[in-house]
């Protein structure tokens, strides 16, 4: 289950991912992201920067196959991405999806431990996230 935030001011989108992260998740997440950027026009989709917050994600149940097919595709949300892994994710987490998305789109999302590096990485100081309508 996730939550979909928005903060205007600095342009960062933010999810954040509970419980146990499935195949269904990226399918809603891609589905909430297509439809919230498709309605604020070109120009702007392509400033939005990404948090994904696994951190509170007690378990990944995702077949390394179908990690692998998501990361091949290009990526949604073209600025910066930042994932923040899980809090029992080794040091390996996110390495396939990443290299994916390094061959399928020539960029890769930062990995980092913890939200706070997150809003460091992104120059956040005090963000307001918003609630994003979802289908």
């Amino acid at each position: 289950m996730f939550t979909l935030l928005f903060d205007r001011a600095s342009e960062v989108l933010s999810a954040r991912f509970t419980g146990i992260f499935t195949t269904d998740d990226f399918d809603k997440l891609d589905a909430a992201l297509i439809h919230f950027l498709s309605g604020e026009g070109q120009p702007f989709a392509a400033r939005v920067r990404a948090i994904y917050d696994l951190s509170a994600v007690e378990a990944i149940a995702v077949p390394q196959s179908r990690a692998a097919e998501q990361a091949s595709r290009p990526p949604i949300v073209r600025g910066l991405r930042v994932v923040v892994a899980p809090r029992n994710a080794g040091d390996d987490f996110g390495h396939t999806y990443r290299r994916h998305q390094r061959m399928a789109a020539d960029s890769e999302p930062v990995i980092v431990a913890t939200l706070a590096q997150a809003h460091a990485l992104l120059g956040l100081e005090s963000p307001n996230f918003q609630p994003v309508e979802q289908l």
